[in-house]
């Protein structure tokens, strides 16, 4: 970095020396704008000519340390050497011909929170504005790929261009084209394979480092999938667990049987004890989910259904009149007591 002796505060922010305080904020929020890494991806003029601006702005913005400036500043040769004997100082240590510019604080954090509509507020460091933004994308998913996991090729949005009237040039995220106020403006898509594991659920995130939008250094955010997981026609999902609702007769209710149930991975036979009612719910162990983190499955919950046949045939009319006058229970009784 070039020393501050060689740089004009007043003139990088295009102000005059007796500018208030207000028209130094007017003038580096318009720069601003223009030079931000966010709005110029890997253009390092611009980069560089942000960093001079904030660090013109931190200076001039700031009563005492704009004093020590003017007083040492460019126009005066004791500006290179007053760092030893310089009271209050810079941040970081004097104001000595190898000062560097050390970052921004709270305020100017702020500032750039204001400029970007949310982001980047609070310490701004150089770090950060170096770091390409991360990216969100959502993935659907089946409840079986989320079962067994799957690889799944996405589309990420890696920059905003406008085709129409620069030729395919990339702009800012969130930017608008001042020619054709957006009209012609498109995501350039990354298509990438991933792979998602077993268990994920809705909401959850799975990181893909790295594979963010570019940062002006060359560094990449970092990817964040976040699955919604499909209704399912015979399953519903609770955490690890499944749950599924079993038909059965009245006879296979009252008598016991048993039973071949539907699980995730295949048919398993379940024994239906005699004299089940509907809405009892059985357990079997291990056949829900895979749990994501920790290993095992979740359980899955068998919901007993007794069905009443709609259609009899005399016969069968006969036989259930029959036993409904020989039998001695009475489903009510707790209701007269």
């Amino acid at each position: 970095m070039r020393k501050s002796a060689a740089r004009d505060y007043y003139q990088l922010l295009g102000i005059g020396r007796d500018a208030d305080e207000k028209a130094i904020k007017t003038a580096f929020r318009r720069l601003a704008r223009k030079y931000h890494p966010d709005v110029n991806p890997g253009d390092k003029e611009a980069e560089r000519k942000f960093k001079e601006i904030s660090e013109a702005y931190e200076v001039l913005r700031d009563l005492k340390k704009r004093q020590q400036y003017d007083q040492f500043g460019h126009l005066g040769a004791g500006w290179q050497h007053a760092g030893a004997g310089a009271q209050g100082g810079w941040p970081g240590g004097g104001v000595g011909a190898d000062y560097g510019f050390t970052g921004f604080d709270g305020d100017l954090g702020s500032l750039f929170g204001d400029l970007l509509g949310g982001r980047g507020a609070g310490t701004f460091t150089q770090a950060r504005m170096r770091r390409g933004r991360d990216v969100r994308a959502e993935v659907e998913l089946t409840l079986e790929a989320a079962f067994s996991g799957v690889t799944r090729e996405i589309a990420i949005p890696v920059a905003q261009v406008c085709a129409v009237c620069h030729g395919e040039g990339v702009l800012g995220r969130g930017a608008v084209c001042t020619q054709c106020r957006g009209a012609g403006q498109i995501e350039q898509m990354k298509r990438l394979e991933v792979k998602i594991p077993a268990g994920v659920r809705t909401g959850s995130k799975i990181r893909v480092a790295g594979q963010g939008e570019l940062g002006p250094s060359g560094q990449r955010g970092d990817l964040y999938l976040i699955p919604r997981i499909m209704p399912h026609p015979l399953f519903k999902r609770q955490g690890d667990d499944l749950q599924i609702e079993l038909p059965v007769t009245f006879a296979e209710a009252a008598l016991g049987a048993e039973i071949e149930v539907p699980t995730m991975n295949g048919r398993v036979a379940m024994k239906l004890p005699a004299g089940a009612s509907s809405g009892q719910r059985l357990r079997l162990a291990g056949r829900g989910m895979p749990r994501a983190h920790g290993g095992g499955r979740g359980d899955l919950y068998v919901q007993i259904k007794i069905v009443v046949p709609k259609r009899l045939s005399q016969e069968e009319r006969e036989l259930i009149a029959r036993l409904g006058q020989m039998s001695t229970e009475d489903p009510r009784a707790d209701l007269r007591s």
